[in-house]
C-alpha cells in the first residue's frame, strides 16, 4: 500500500543549520556497558588471584610441613642425640626433596644459634631470634608464610624439632618462586577474562545492530515521507517494541495521508463554493436588490414630477414605493442573514440557535425540533460561537435535506466549566461516524467542514448511533474562562 502526499515542507530548523556531532546509540550503549564489564571483570581478577593465593599458600604449608617432618626424622637417624649435621649433609637433605630456586635449609640450637645450613657461607638465620622461639615453644613441625628480616622478602618457613635432641630444622622457600607456576594460570586467566569481554561487547553490539536496523530505515523513511512523495509502509521486523513502533508510524502516516487528502478536497471545494458564494450574491444583487433600487429611483423620479399635477396619482406611486422599499429591504436583511446571522453577534449562541430550530420547524411542519439549554449561559469568544453555530446549522440542513423520515429532532446545549457541548439528535435513518467520514473523503463539504471546525478549536466532532437507533451528532470544543466574555 502507497500513499501520496503532497505540499512538501522542509523540517524546520534543517536549512544551512550546523549541528556538533551527537553520540550514537550504539556507542552510548557499548560506553555504557564498557565500564560495568570492566570494573567486575577486576572485580573478579582479584577475587582469583586472592583465592588462588590463598590455595597456594595452603598446599605450599602442607607439603613444606610434611616435607621438614621428613627431613628432621631422616637426618636423626644419621646424627642421634646432640650431633649436629654437616653442612654437606644438610644440603644433601635439601636436595632430596626437590627444592625450587633459593630455597635454604638450617640446623638451629636455641634460642636460635646457627649450627650448620644448606651454604657454607651462610652465617647468619632469615629470621630474628625471639621470631624463631615461636616455632620452638611449639615443639611441633609446622609452616607459615612471613617476611625475612634478612632480605625483607616473603618466604614460607617451616620448622620440626629433631627427635632426640634439643635441635631443630628450619626450611625457608621464597614465596615468589613457590607462586610462579601459579602466575600463569593467573595470565590465562586474564587472557580468558579480555576475550570473554570482547566477546560479550560483540554480542551486546550485535544485539544493539537488530534493534538499530530498523529504527535506522524508520528515520529514513520519515525523513522521506514529506508531503508530495508517495509513502510505502516500512517493513515490520525486529524486537516486538520495534514492529509496534513501525506499525504506529506506518498507521500514523497513512491516517495523515487520508487527512491531507480530505484536506486538500476541502480547500478545492471552498475555493468553489466561495465562487459560487459570490456568483450568487451577485446575481441575487444584479437581478433583485439593484433593480429594485432602479425601480425605486424611477418611482421616485415620477412621484416628484407627479406631485404637483397629479397629487393622488403621487400619493399612489408613494404607497408603491414603500413597498418596494420594503421588499428590497427584506431582500438585503436575508442576504445579511445569510452571511453573518446578526442574530448571534447581537443576542449570543443560545437564542441563536433556537432561531434555527424554529427556521427547521417552519420549513418542515412535520419535524418537531426540541432544544434545550443546561449549564449556565454565558457569552463566548465569537469564532468559537461561530463554530458552533455552523456546526448546528449543517446538522440541522443535512437533517431537512435527508433525513426525510426524522419526526423528532432534539437539539442540546451545554456550557460546561471547561467546555462547550452541543448535540444534534434525530429519529430518521441511522447515520454512523464511519458512513460520515466516507462521505468526507468523497467530497462532502459541509461534512468536512464540520470535522475541520472542530479540529480548529482542538474539540471532537463524532457521528453516531445511540440505543434507540437515533442519529447523534456531538460536538465538544474546550472553553478557556479567559476566552469566556
Amino acid at each position: 500500500m502507497s500513499e501520496n502526499l503532497s505540499q512538501p515542507t522542509l523540517p524546520s530548523g534543517s536549512a544551512g543549520a550546523s549541528e556538533p556531532t551527537q553520540p550514537t546509540l550504539r556507542s552510548q550503549l557499548l560506553w555504557a556497558s564498557v565500564f560495568p564489564l570492566a570494573f567486575f571483570g577486576l572485580l573478579f581478577a582479584m577475587l582469583v588471584y586472592t583465592a588462588l593465593n590463598q590455595l597456594v599458600l595452603n598446599l605450599v604449608i602442607q607439603r613444606n610441613t610434611a616435607q621438614v617432618q621428613a627431613l628432621s626424622d631422616s637426618l636423626s637417624q644419621t646424627y642421634p642425640g646432640a650431633t649436629a649435621p654437616t653442612n654437606r649433609a644438610i644440603d644433601q637433605a635439601l636436595q632430596s626433596i626437590d627444592p625450587v630456586n633459593g630455597s635454604r635449609l638450617y640446623v638451629i640450637a636455641p634460642p636460635g644459634k646457627l649450627l650448620a645450613s644448606s651454604e657454607a657461607n651462610l652465617n647468619d638465620l632469615p629470621l630474628k631470634t625471639d621470631e624463631l622461639a615461636q616455632f620452638i615453644r611449639n615443639d611441633k613441625a609446622s609452616s607459615q608464610l612471613t617476611t625475612s628480616t634478612a632480605t625483607t622478602d616473603e618466604m614460607v618457613v617451616s620448622f620440626a624439632p629433631l627427635p632426640g635432641g634439643q635441635l631443630a630444622l628450619v626450611l625457608t622457600e621464597p614465596w615468589t618462586a613457590l607462586m610462579w607456576p601459579a602466575f600463569n594460570y593467573e595470565f590465562v586467566l586474564i587472557g580468558l577474562l579480555a576475550l570473554g569481554t570482547a566477546l560479550s561487547l560483540v554480542m551486546l553490539s550485535l544485539s544493539i545492530n537488530r534493534i538499530i536496523r530498523p529504527i535506522a530505515g524508520l528515520a529514513e523513511k520519515a525523513s522521506g515521507a514529506v508531503p508530495g512523495s508517495v509513502f510505502h509502509p516500512v517493513p515490520e521486523h525486529g524486537p516486538q517494541e520495534i514492529r509496534a513502533l513501525i506499525t504506529a508510524f506506518n498507521q500514523m502516516v497513512i491516517r495523515l495521508a487520508e487527512q491531507q487528502t480530505v484536506l486538500r478536497q476541502y480547500a478545492h471545494k471552498a475555493l468553489l463554493s466561495q465562487e459560487e458564494e459570490r456568483q450568487r450574491l451577485s446575481h441575487e444583487l444584479h437581478d433583485g436588490t439593484l433593480q429594485d433600487l432602479v425601480g425605486l429611483a424611477q418611482r421616485v423620479e415620477l412621484c416628484h414630477s407627479e406631485l404637483d399635477s397629479d397629487p393622488r396619482r403621487a400619493s399612489q406611486r408613494l404607497d408603491e414605493l414603500q413597498k418596494l422599499l420594503g421588499q428590497t429591504l427584506a431582500d438585503v436583511r436575508r442576504i445579511s442573514n445569510a452571511l453573518r446571522p446578526p442574530v448571534l453577534e447581537d443576542f449570543g449562541l443560545p437564542v441563536a440557535l433556537e432561531a434555527l430550530c424554529k427556521d427547521l420547524s417552519q420549513a418542515k411542519p412535520s419535524i418537531q425540533c426540541d432544544y434545550t439549554i443546561t449549564g449556565q449561559p454565558h457569552r463566548l469568544q465569537p469564532d468559537l460561537e461561530l463554530a458552533v453555530y455552523r456546526v448546528v446549522q449543517e446538522a440541522l440542513t443535512n437533517i431537512r435535506k435527508h433525513a426525510l423520515d426524522a419526526r423528532r429532532v432534539q437539539v442540546d446545549l451545554t456550557f460546561a466549566e471547561t467546555e462547550i457541548q452541543a448535540t444534534v439528535k434525530n429519529d430518521g435513518t441511522v447515520f454512523t461516524n464511519r458512513e460520515a467520514l466516507l462521505y468526507v473523503r468523497s467530497g462532502h463539504l459541509g461534512l468536512a467542514g464540520m470535522y475541520e471546525r472542530a479540529r480548529l478549536f482542538g474539540g471532537n466532532l463524532e457521528i453516531s448511533a445511540d440505543a434507540q437507533e437515533n442519529t447523534v451528532v456531538s460536538l465538544q470544543l474546550p472553553v478557556s474562562q479567559d476566552l469566556s466574555v
